[in-house]
């Protein structure tokens, strides 16, 4: 356990890109703690109980049962007949622990060369759980890991508990249930009710809430205030390889991924799903077999048919309640204006949803933090199979003064440095990110004074009003072959404006450091 590392407990329904977002979140498990990894159903899979339907199981069902690959009529919707399911694309047990004990753990002694947090195949293994998969959205008894994440809610542990939902919420929402018919009638759950609210955060695909309907039948009403995020930008859809945005595009493509990730970097990154590289997916029917062919079809009117190039990238679509976790340097977990791999960070669906459609390719703002963290992921891929001094590491980045005030129209000094593990030479650029600041003038072109330099300046606008604030980010990568990027942030606040004297004294002074 290590405190100062964002803690994680992930539920997942097992579908294919879920599989490539846990091989890939393997890279990166020296950044969080990791605290549980958790079967779970969805809408799209569920095991069954052996007896009962899904209707008689949860009426309330999203599932479109054979109509998402037989009829496509009117989809996607429930299917009225999916009612009769007892089990419904049912996923690999065991693959979870398969994956600990075979490739994970070929790939630890590299790996823990490289960084010495990453967790052993024994711990995962212990954290590896299986909660409520037997129908979506079936909150009906706590299971090993519905009460995982209860133990983690009600733990002493006063750090954030990130619940990421990969598939269905029921089997946290179980957890949410058993902790309110424990606690509800007793004196106690005015504190416990606090205690939730002010530890969990649920993350996920579908507005935050999971791939089926049993946090809004079962928990919104007893826990109106716990906090569903979002994140201007998704990571890793299925339409990534045709409709990601241009700077980036060719790291989804087949020749990227063959060279940086599929081949040559060990058995963790072989078993990394791509269109049509053979993978058989257990429990899918043939037009969800990925693996074996090259086409997609949904059925979604937006989203015609599709086909790609062997190899390309295949879904990561879940990879998003993860990477904004990271400690890259950006600050948007201490408030979520200030941004993350993934950009600004909402509650709820309160996000302007105005980044790049991962679906349609429509424009919108690009994420300028994803061509580094797919470069790093390339760099991150050797460390599987070689020792450190032959891979590349994370440069260290610093400012002087996280956090600035100062009144419009004033002068601020930005100082950072850098160094690199590597001994790599390093490039490093200041830039106003737009996005993440809070500015009430005019202005349009504000810019740092020599961007390139790590000790330089920056004018707050004349027109700015006090408590705008300014998000200025030192931007530095290293010049290795596959490159890492890292990040500081500098947050300027707009405070009230002093006398005119003082504020040409303040001029002077950070002009003084030229003379130096």
């Amino acid at each position: 356990m290590n405190k100062s590392k964002p803690r994680a407990i992930i539920t997942t329904d097992l579908e294919c890109d879920d599989m490539n977002s846990l091989i890939h979140l393997c890279l990166y498990l020296n950044e969080i703690d990791l605290d549980g990894i958790v079967y779970t159903s969805s809408q799209f899979h569920f095991n069954g109980d052996g007896v009962h339907t899904l209707g008689e199981v949860n009426p309330n069902y999203r599932c479109q049962g054979e109509a998402a690959y037989m009829t496509h009529i009117g989809y996607p919707h429930p299917d009225p007949e999916a009612k009769n399911l007892k089990s419904y694309r049912p996923f690999e047990a065991g693959w979870i622990e398969s994956l600990w004990s075979n490739e994970y753990t070929l790939a630890y002694p590299s790996l823990l060369q490289n960084h010495p947090d990453f967790p052993s195949p024994e711990r995962l293994l212990s954290i590896t759980k299986y909660g409520n998969i037997a129908f979506e959205g079936d909150v009906r008894e706590a299971t090993e890991g519905s009460e995982l994440i209860k133990e983690a809610i009600l733990d002493k542990d006063e750090r954030i508990l990130y619940l990421l939902s990969w598939g269905g919420v029921n089997t946290i929402v179980r957890a949410l249930l058993s902790i309110a018919e424990e606690y509800k009638n007793t004196n106690l759950w005015e504190d416990i009710y606090e205690l939730v609210c002010r530890k969990v955060r649920i993350l996920g695909v579908f507005n935050g809430v999971g791939q089926d309907n049993s946090y809004e039948d079962h928990a919104k009403g007893l826990y109106p205030d716990i906090k569903i995020l979002c994140t201007d930008f998704m990571y890793g859809g299925f339409m990534a390889p045709i409709s990601e945005q241009e700077d980036c595009i060719e790291t989804f493509h087949s020749e990227w991924l063959k060279k940086n990730i599929k081949y040559n970097h060990g058995v963790l990154m072989s078993k990394y799903g791509l269109f049509g590289d053979g993978t058989y997916y257990e429990g899918e029917p043939e037009v969800f077999q990925y693996g074996k062919q090259l086409s997609l079809n949904w059925g979604f009117d937006a989203i015609p048919n599709t086909t790609f190039h062997p190899y390309d990238f295949l879904g990561e679509g879940d990879s998003g309640t993860y990477v904004l976790l990271f400690d890259v340097g950006l600050r948007g977990l201490e408030n979520g204006n200030y941004g993350t791999l993934l950009g600004r960070v909402f509650e709820g669906s309160k996000g302007p949803q105005e980044g790049y459609n991962f679906f349609t390719g429509s424009e919108g703002t690009p994420n300028r933090f994803l061509r580094g963290y797919q470069e790093e992921w390339a760099a991150r891929a050797e460390w599987c199979v070689k020792p450190f001094k032959e891979c590349n590491h994370p440069p260290i980045v610093k400012v002087a003064k996280g956090d600035i005030t100062a009144a419009a129209g004033e002068v601020v000094l930005l100082e950072g440095s850098a160094s690199d593990p590597d001994g790599d030479n390093l490039r490093a650029g200041w830039y106003l990110y737009h996005q993440g600041s809070n500015y009430s003038g005019l202005a349009k072109d504000l810019r740092v004074w020599e961007p390139m330099l790590f000790r330089t300046r920056f004018t707050i606008p004349k027109d700015a009003r006090p408590g705008d604030y300014f998000n200025l980010i030192l931007e530095v990568q290293d010049d290795a072959e596959k490159p890492i990027t890292r990040y500081a942030q500098v947050i300027v606040t707009v405070k009230e404006p002093v006398d005119g004297q003082a504020q040409k004294n303040e001029y002077n002074k950070l002009n003084m450091f030229e003379a130096l």
